[in-house]
């Protein structure tokens, strides 16, 4: 990527009179910076051996920018130990950090997330931008449910409707032989005719209430007014249930909602599917290795170590785990991802574990410090930064959506794995009707016998 000058730029520079203070402000001076590979960032280059043969991305052009205007040379130098920096125990400090505070460079690209515990041993220039970090995951997807067809009541209302439903069969048997034994007349010119069609009629009958739930007719309605109050409250109460057991059914099938275990870092540790990594020296990896207790440490204890979410974005989607990292690269990978094969293949949760100011870092004290500060201003105020940070992710928004949302809305089309609960059921019926005639044949075998 390289930096474009509109003509307007071009044409306004020819105007202003040759700043000949900023042309020999370093007069020349070589600076060692250090660097690490972060996409897009900083591309580092090395050959077989591993060593460093050509560097890009944006800052690198933006220090070939820097270079020309105040008039100096630089080249990159790597930490040894492959960290951005932390603060350790006994004081010193790791990665480029540490190579600015012991002074072995002039300045670390990064760009590094300005830290109160980075403070004592690194002066930062102004900020190039602020970004926040959270977790990134493998995108949830729908998933295929046998017992789909259940879930538009919760498990107690299921059991609380098994259970009302055996008591009130118990007791309606019940009333139902109380009635024959005390000999009860049904109300007089109330179903007379059914009753001399049918001959003695029952007060209750239990398959009456399976009847309503099924929203089947009851051919012979009971003939004594209790058994008429009892069936009536289950007519309403099975109305109610059927009512909003298919309006809700209809309503998953037609908009189906897909499940998101993870949104937070609590989540994340109560879930217990999804296992985690936190990039290698970074900030993040400081900030959770120093956390004693709740959900930090928690989190601090479980993860495994990676380099850069970059470097393992097919292991994420392939070996399903988190990378807890800063939403600027997610979104990069999201935008290369989808540019590439045209899916929504990560989800970023909802989380944000900080928002951060992030810079260029210097040894103390820094002479050059205010040389850049200024040519930094002039590029922000100019949106130069913004721009070539969002040409690098053009694809991302495709996905920034609730997961099961990417194509917009569509029809649904029930395939046999989104009935596959239904047909099990039927199966485990006949089955069970197949075992009970069986069981009643053999009965009558042996009374017969």
């Amino acid at each position: 990527m390289k930096l474009v000058e509109s003509d307007h730029d071009v044409q306004s520079r020819q105007r202003e009179p040759v700043n000949h203070k900023s042309r020999m402000a370093l007069a020349g001076k070589h600076l060692k910076v250090a660097a690490g590979i972060w996409v897009p960032y900083v591309l580092l280059n090395h050959d077989e051996d591993g060593k460093l043969i050509g560097y890009s991305g944006i800052l690198i052009e933006f220090m070939d920018l820097f270079a020309k205007r105040l008039n100096f040379t630089y080249s990159i130098v790597e930490a040894a130990d492959g960290e951005w920096g932390r603060i350790l125990s006994n004081g010193s400090a790791t990665g480029m950090v540490g190579l600015c505070h012991r002074k072995e460079v002039d300045m670390a690209l990064g760009p590094f997330s300005i830290t109160r515990v980075r403070l004592p041993f690194v002066d930062y220039s102004v900020p190039l931008f602020m970004d926040g970090s959270g977790i990134f995951l493998p995108r949830p997807t729908l998933e295929r449910d046998l017992a789909g067809f259940a879930k538009p009541f919760a498990w107690q209302v299921w059991l609380g409707i098994m259970i009302f439903l055996a008591a009130s069969m118990t007791i309606g048997l019940a009333i139902n032989y109380l009635v024959q034994r005390w000999g009860l007349k049904p109300q007089s010119g109330v179903g007379q005719s059914h009753r001399r069609a049918r001959g003695r009629q029952a007060t209750f009958k239990a398959v009456w209430l399976i009847q309503l739930l099924l929203a089947e007719p009851v051919d012979v309605p009971p003939m004594v007014l209790t058994g008429k109050i009892f069936l009536g409250t289950w007519m309403l109460v099975a109305v109610i249930l059927s009512s909003a057991y298919q309006g809700i059914l209809t309503s998953l099938l037609a908009v189906p909602k897909v499940e998101i275990p993870v949104d937070s870092l609590q989540d994340l540790v109560d879930y217990g599917k999804i296992p985690w990594a936190n990039e290698y020296g970074t900030s993040l990896h400081q900030m959770f290795g120093d956390s004693k207790s709740g959900v930090h440490k928690k989190i601090n204890d479980g993860a495994f170590l990676v380099v850069a979410s970059w470097d393992v974005r097919e292991r994420i989607k392939k070996e399903k785990f988190a990378v807890l990292c800063d939403f600027y690269s997610m979104k990069k990978i999201i935008s290369d991802d989808f540019s590439a094969l045209g899916e929504c293949n990560y989800y970023i949760a909802k989380q944000t574990i900080w928002y951060t100011n992030f810079a260029f870092a210097f040894p103390k004290h820094s002479p050059i410090i205010p040389l850049f500060d200024k040519l930094i201003t002039m590029m922000k105020e100019g949106g130069l930064i913004n721009r070539y940070r969002g040409m690098s992710i053009p694809n991302a928004t495709h996905c920034m959506v609730r997961p099961g949302k990417e194509g917009g809305t569509k029809s649904l089309v029930l395939s046999m794995d989104d009935l596959t609960g239904i047909f099990l059921l039927v199966v485990g019926g006949v089955t069970l009707g197949i075992f009970a005639i069986i069981i009643e044949l053999i009965l009558h075998k042996l009374k017969k016998d």
